[in-house]
This record gives C-alpha cells, sequence and structure tokens, in this order.
C-alpha cells in the first residue's frame, strides 16, 4: 500500500521557526534531525539533545522530540508513551528527511 503524504506550508514554516528560535539559546542544543514517521504520516518530528550546566556545576541533557502537526502546532511527543519502551520503538522506526534550499522535503 502507497502513502502520498505532503507536508504542509505551516509545518515547514513552523520547522523553521522552531529551529531557528532554539538556535540561538545558550547551551548545546544545536543538532537538531527533523524526522518523518509511516505510522503518523501527517505529522513531522524535530528531535534534539539539550545540554546545559546546573547551578551545582554539573551537566544536563535532556532529549527533546517536538511534533509538528499539519497546521503548524508544535506539540511534546514524549507525552504520548507510557513508558521508555514504547518511546524508543517509536523513534527507532524514524525516517531522516530534511528540506532542501526552496523548502521541499527530502530523504536523507
Amino acid at each position: 500500500m502507497r502513502s502520498n503524504v505532503k507536508i504542509t506550508k505551516p509545518q515547514i514554516k513552523s520547522m523553521l521557526d522552531f529551529m531557528k528560535k532554539h538556535s540561538g539559546k545558550r547551551g548545546g542544543n544545536k543538532n537538531f534531525n527533523m524526522y518523518y514517521h509511516p505510522l503518523t504520516p501527517n505529522d513531522v518530528y524535530i528531535y534534539f539533545i539539550s545540554y546545559g550546566v546546573e547551578n551545582d556545576n554539573s551537566i544536563s541533557s535532556e532529549v527533546v522530540i517536538r511534533c509538528i502537526k499539519r497546521d503548524g502546532s508544535v506539540d511534546n511527543c514524549a507525552l504520548q508513551f507510557d513508558n521508555l519502551k514504547q518511546r524508543m520503538q517509536f523513534e527507532s522506526e524514524f525516517l531522516d528527511i530534511d528540506l532542501d534550499g526552496n523548502g521541499n522535503l527530502i530523504f536523507v
């Protein structure tokens, strides 16, 4: 069965806006990855690891996954899983995507 999915302009705008907004923050969350998942064909995902330094001088890290809906709204996707096993299974099926210079979706 073939699925023909079109990423919407609001999704592309939200992806670019989200990355631009979070690229300027202090800390090391600059390695954004964009993904598509076959079970949720209308959504795209932004995945990154955010690093920081705590008050006690320890290093903190957080894996961040944001879901961008067709209307361009951004959700915290991690909240949809009951446990780590479900989340890891879902993430293992991600397909790398990117945007070309014209804003068109490409598989990496």
